[in-house]
């Protein structure tokens, strides 16, 4: 039988009732540790930010540190800066066993939570009415990319009865912009400093925004890895794992170790004209958000097509050198000069860049990816309470064609739970848009 034939699609029992009011923090740091036991010895580096993240967020209950909540659009090093440990609760939900996620989504839906709410925060909120969350002291929230997470952190702020500080987030994107948002996050530190108790250390907060920039630096130089034929990484088993670092622990030692290793294993991979475990024949650019709930999809891709997935709008930092300054070798910066830093990348986070202002931003940077990294054909997957890139979709598809001669899918998911799109539909959704790009490919080589 061939190997492609072998791919089988994750199962999920969604029937049985699951205990809400489980420790489910430690639960799923003990079912993730013993799935990446399972895993190749070899390649069990690969999900070590699933492994931080969560023991980041034990330590912080265990050491009884201030609770300081943010969505992925503030970048943690912010609070790292403060010398404390972000709690990603956000990111438990984006982590813990998918039959979990969608019993907590479910559940606030009972509590008048609105269905056209995006499912990462319903299963939020759904986690933190079973009493699955540590109570905050703090809240940081940003309003990009959308009204959801803004939604979510009032909810939260009066479940809790927390103050939340929220960002206001600028239509467009000049240096008056930047400069409207680097006063907010300066504001943000003295909200800080009076909800944990705590002075800022201006050497501590350097260090954090320094390792930031680092880490941004090396996800840059691993995405320019893949503009090379065949692409040495294999994202398909390492997308999440990018998502989690950068999203949740951004400002830590440990995802700069991590990226590090990261760039040189790609580097390796390259030097040997590796790519990944099939054949690369298409390079695919997903260009909004991805389908989180079952990597088997991307394998099913690259063993049926040869399809490399390159690039991934909705989890990689694309953006860093577009506005990346010269930084001081000795790094003395102020706080009003490390916060002007600290905006810049929060307004340039995936999805917050593209779904804060107008659409043209999107427009732009989808060409530049599909031109740069030579796409075949684009995915755009559109989780379907995400209405903030839907009207744009059909825009982009038009001038991909137009500019570029590439073509793109469209189909409507939820990229966190199952239910709605499963695996199943989801490649047949795409086979037949792989074949006519395979066939569009052949037929242009002779």
């Amino acid at each position: 039988m061939p190997e492609k034939d072998k791919i089988r699609f994750r199962e999920f029992d969604f029937s049985t009732k699951l205990d809400l009011n489980i420790d489910i923090l430690h639960h799923t740091e003990r079912i993730v540790k013993g799935l990446i036991s399972q895993r190749d010895p070899s390649i069990q580096w690969v999900f070590q930010p699933y492994v931080d993240a969560l023991e980041e967020m034990s330590e912080a209950i265990r050491e009884e540190q201030p609770i300081v909540y943010h969505n992925f659009t503030v970048l943690p090093e912010l609070i790292y800066g403060m010398g404390i440990i972000p709690y990603h609760h956000e990111m438990l939900a984006f982590i813990c066993p998918t039959e979990y996620f969608a019993a907590y989504k479910d559940l606030s839906f009972t509590h008048n939570t609105p269905e056209h709410l995006c499912s990462l925060l319903s299963g939020t909120l759904g986690i933190a009415l079973s009493d699955g969350l540590s109570k905050p002291d703090a809240m940081i929230y940003a309003s990009h990319p959308c009204d959801s997470g803004v939604a979510t952190c009032q909810a939260l702020a009066e479940y809790y009865g927390v103050e939340p500080f929220i960002i206001d987030s600028p239509y467009d994107d000049s240096r008056e912009a930047h400069d409207y948002v680097t006063r907010q996050i300066k504001e943000c530190v003295t909200y800080l400093e009076d909800k944990i108790g705590k002075k800022v250390d201006m050497n501590v907060m350097r260090e954090a925004v320094r390792r930031s920039d680092r880490a941004h630096e090396l996800l840059y130089y691993i995405n320019e890895m893949k503009k090379k034929t065949p692409c040495p990484i294999p994202s398909s088993i390492i997308l999440r794992s990018v998502s989690v670092a950068m999203w949740g622990m951004v400002g830590s030692q440990e995802t700069v170790a991590w990226l590090e290793r990261f760039l040189e294993d790609a580097k390796e991979r390259a030097e040997r004209g590796m790519g990944g475990r099939y054949e690369e024949k298409l390079r695919i650019a997903w260009i909004y958000t991805f389908p989180t709930f079952d990597p088997a999809i991307f394998e099913w891709m690259e063993a049926r097509f040869g399809a490399t997935s390159v690039i991934f709008q909705g989890a990689e930092h694309m953006y860093w050198p577009t506005y990346k300054p010269l930084r001081r070798p000795c790094y003395d910066y102020s706080l009003d000069e490390l916060c002007a830093i600290m905006a810049d990348k929060s307004l340039n986070t995936p999805m917050a860049r593209q779904a804060r202002g107008h659409f043209d931003y999107f427009i732009k940077d989808v060409v530049h990816w599909c031109r740069e990294w030579k796409i075949d054909a684009a995915i755009f997957s559109g989780h379907i309470q995400c209405k903030s890139n839907w009207s744009s979709a059909q825009l982009a598809k038009e001038v991909l064609m137009d500019e570029l001669g590439i073509p793109t899918l469209i189909y409507e998911t939820d990229i966190f739970d199952p239910r709605v799109t499963s695996a199943e539909k989801t490649v047949a959704y795409m086979e037949p848009f792989l074949e006519m790009v395979a066939e569009k490919k052949l037929f242009e080589a002779f």
